[in-house]
């Protein structure tokens, strides 16, 4: 793609201007971008890549996305539902596939939710208050092993903290 300010060398950079929620995107070459103070770096190895090396290594990227899938042609022993099938209705057969598509359905999830784990769902209070218990319970225990050691400033320490928590 030629530049787009002097037509005359390929662009290397595409910049982007946003004023007032209008977006204007030029594609420059290295000469008329440095003399817009934009800085480009170029890198050594960016340098020695052609282009028929890139499209080679996007090839092997789009490849391991592909198989990052998992073996499409998986199939449910029991409903005999393949994993295609289920992309395109977006149900499962029956509870076998769960297991049949265990790898799949575990990306699936922590694409969707972020986790392939139910945390389950509490009030902002209940959450805040188990930390707080936790807390509570490691507290008491290590007074009870201050007091046994017989550190008693520790254990004076340690109680005002426990007396600070319950007080919340």
């Amino acid at each position: 793609m030629k530049c787009g300010v002097c037509a005359k060398r390929e662009a290397v950079v595409t910049y982007t201007h946003i004023v007032d929620d209008v977006k204007q995107t030029l594609m420059l070459c290295h000469e008329c971008a440095s003399e817009k103070n934009i800085k480009v770096q170029v890198t050594p190895a960016a340098q020695a890549k052609d282009a028929p090396v890139l499209v080679k290594e996007i090839k092997i990227e789009l490849a391991k996305l592909a198989g990052a899938e998992g073996d499409r042609g998986a199939r449910c022993p029991t409903c005999e539902m393949s994993y295609e099938e289920f992309k395109k209705i977006g149900r499962l057969g029956c509870p076998s596939c769960y297991d049949a598509f265990a790898p799949q359905l575990e990306r699936l999830l922590k694409r969707i939710h972020g986790d392939n784990q139910h945390r389950g769902k509490e009030s902002l209070q209940a959450a805040q208050s188990v930390p707080a218990a936790d807390e509570l319970e490691r507290l008491r225990a290590e007074l009870a092993q201050a007091v046994a050691e017989e550190a008693f400033e520790e254990a004076a320490q340690l109680r005002d903290r426990i007396r600070v928590l319950e007080g919340k």
